[in-house]
Order: C-alpha cells, then sequence, then structure tokens
C-alpha cells in the first residue's frame, strides 16, 4: 500500500461541500495509484494544508463510469475527457484542521518539492502525516 498527496483546489472545485454530501471524491487518474491506497488531500490557498485521508475505493474508472460532479465545479469551462482518460475513486477516512500539515512542516518531514501536482510520498512523511489522523 502506497501514501499519495492530492492536490485539491478550492478556486475549481466545492471539495467540501462534495466530500460532506458524498462521503467521496473523483480525480482524474494520473498516478498509478491503487485500490487501498492511501490519498491525503492538500487544499490550496488560503488553506495551504493537508485535510483530509481518504482511500482509494476503485482505480480505473473509465470516463463513461465518472460520476458527474460538475454541479460542484467553479470553472466554467466544461472539461473534456478522452474516452482513454480514467478516474481513481477516494473515499472519506478522516479530516483534520491542523496548520501542522501545511507546507513548511511538511517540507520540514520530508516533502521534497513545491505542491504543485500529486505526488507519492515517501515513508517518513507519510509517518507524520499519519500521526494526526
Amino acid at each position: 500500500m502506497a501514501s499519495w498527496i492530492f492536490i485539491a483546489s478550492l478556486n475549481r472545485f466545492k471539495i467540501h461541500e462534495f466530500i460532506k454530501d458524498y462521503g467521496f471524491i473523483e480525480y482524474l487518474q494520473k498516478n498509478k495509484v491503487n485500490e487501498g491506497d492511501i490519498v491525503y488531500l492538500y487544499i490550496t490557498a488560503p488553506y495551504s494544508r493537508i485535510e483530509y485521508k481518504m482511500i482509494v475505493e476503485r482505480a480505473n474508472i473509465p470516463s463513461n463510469e465518472a460520476f458527474d460532479d460538475s454541479s460542484y465545479s467553479l470553472i466554467n469551462e466544461k472539461t473534456t475527457h478522452k474516452e482513454s482518460d480514467k478516474a481513481v475513486r477516494l473515499k472519506f477516512v478522516d479530516r483534520i484542521q491542523s496548520d501542522d500539515l501545511c507546507y513548511s512542516e511538511l517540507r520540514k518531514h520530508g516533502l521534497k518539492a513545491a505542491m504543485q501536482s500529486n505526488r507519492k510520498v515517501n515513508e517518513e512523511l507519510s509517518e507524520y502525516i499519519e500521526s494526526y489522523f
């Protein structure tokens, strides 16, 4: 089982509302995640911290089977997906609101790069994050 950090932008999607309403969220699958992997959702500005712990409930979901979450989108243009695109479903596990999971603290505990894309988490960082959940 691997651990990941996925980026969630409040400027693009009503993530808090969607997770509260449905208990999961789907992402375009760009990484080789597997069912059972842990995903920590890093909420961008103004929070700039990890707030959610999720588990990969389903991977490689064909685009035509992905959940229609367009009513929670904050961007005007419709996102088009190729037929070959896959989605990953992340099931809600827990939420915490702690500044100890902000970018600067994550860097001190093993994060190697800026939070610009989803990334696999090393063991040191995973243990640090997990200690808050």
